[in-house]
């Protein structure tokens, strides 16, 4: 684990493709003795995570389930500690908790332990903390402790491990050949080996509407229901870090009310992927009619394909072939983007604002 001296957002950014290629490396060992004694017949997982973990979860989520042919539930823990119900169809649950300390995933993961007989995976960048002690298994994501408040390097690392526990019980089960599970590893390293230029490509288009980004006073992104993680986890980043009102909508929910919203000073990000034609569409459709209403749209392109027309506010970044691994690259650019407009305020994003709120909260969990 490389040690830096006072790091900031974009130091974590900058290890990302370094630190997932190391996980990409540990995948035979690291996820294979996860995965050793899983149920070989295995059908629901449960994933029980809060914050921006959730948000990696519902990234992975849909690459887990075609992958391994499983059905994947992604549950906030607090909600599944104080209300949720126990299936007793699940056989697999990942608890994920990056200190592996967070009350309400440890009380989330003795809640579906004592009503179930699943097979548990702790995921976590604290090995020795309190969460592995409960579980039959744990995967270290390697990025050990992110010392900023708003994470992105474990973010993504989150994200690959939980694909990577998919395409593990697949392999087990023998679902793919072993040729198969080796050529989707190749593609994983593909994209891995994007990652540095998505982020230089991301900073240049930055530069690029420096002062359209500043001025915005609110922030939306749209896209595709397959990155409905990423669009969730820009939506967290952007309040955190920019600190301004933003929202990140699938094309469905955007069209079902929130177009209602928008309005002439309106920033708007459309992820645009290579994915279903009717989903195609509708986004076109709906990038089109916001065009007339606000200057401030901005398309962040996958595809591989120029623009069909003139469009100067389009970042082109490395064409994403299978849809389900495009989360992996899809959150860089606003991570990058959040971090350089949170910079160009004066942010300072080591400075707690609000101390008295979480003060405040903090309280609350505190036995009396």
């Amino acid at each position: 684990m490389m040690m830096m001296n006072n790091p900031t957002m974009l130091s974590y950014i900058r290890r990302e493709q370094s630190v997932l290629n190391q996980i990409l490396a540990a995948y035979p060992e690291q996820i294979g003795n996860a995965m050793a004694q899983a149920p070989e017949d295995t059908h629901h997982w449960l994933i029980l995570t809060t914050a921006s973990s959730l948000n990696a979860a519902k990234s992975a989520r849909l690459y887990m389930e075609h992958t391994a042919n499983i059905q994947v539930d992604v549950q906030d823990a607090e909600y599944y500690a104080n209300y949720g119900h126990i299936n007793p169809g699940i056989d697999t649950v990942i608890s994920i908790s990056l200190s592996g300390e967070d009350p309400d995933t440890i009380a989330a993961l003795k809640k579906v332990t004592a009503g179930s007989h699943a097979y548990t995976i702790a995921m976590t960048s604290q090995v020795k903390s309190q969460l592995p002690t409960l579980t039959d298994a744990t995967v270290d994501i390697l990025t050990g402790k992110e010392t900023i408040p708003y994470i992105t390097l474990s973010y993504s690392a989150l994200m690959l491990s939980l694909m990577f526990l998919g395409l593990r019980s697949a392999a087990n089960r023998n679902l793919m050949t072993e040729l198969a599970a080796n050529q989707e590893l190749d593609e994983f390293g593909l994209l891995i080996e994007h990652i540095n230029e998505t982020i230089q490509r991301s900073n240049d288009y930055y530069r690029k509407f420096t002062i359209d980004f500043g001025l915005a006073d609110q922030f939306t992104a749209i896209g595709p229901s397959v990155v409905a993680g990423t669009l969730a986890e820009m939506e967290t980043k952007f309040t955190e870090i920019v600190r301004v009102p933003t929202n990140g909508y699938t094309v469905a929910d955007f069209t079902h009310g929130a177009y209602l919203g928008a309005h002439e000073n309106h920033r708007q990000f459309y992820i645009e992927l290579n994915t279903l034609p009717n989903v195609m569409q509708k986004q076109a459709a709906v990038k089109t009619f916001e065009s007339n209403l606000t200057p401030h749209i901005y398309t962040i392109s996958f595809t591989g394909e120029q623009p069909t027309e003139k469009d100067e506010q389009t970042l082109i970044l490395h064409q994403v072939d299978d849809v389900l691994k495009a989360p992996l690259l899809a959150i860089i650019p606003f991570q990058v983007l959040a971090w350089f407009i949170a910079k160009a305020k004066g942010i300072n994003l080591s400075h707690s604002i609000f101390t008295k709120f979480q003060t405040v909260v903090d309280g609350v969990d505190q036995p009396k």
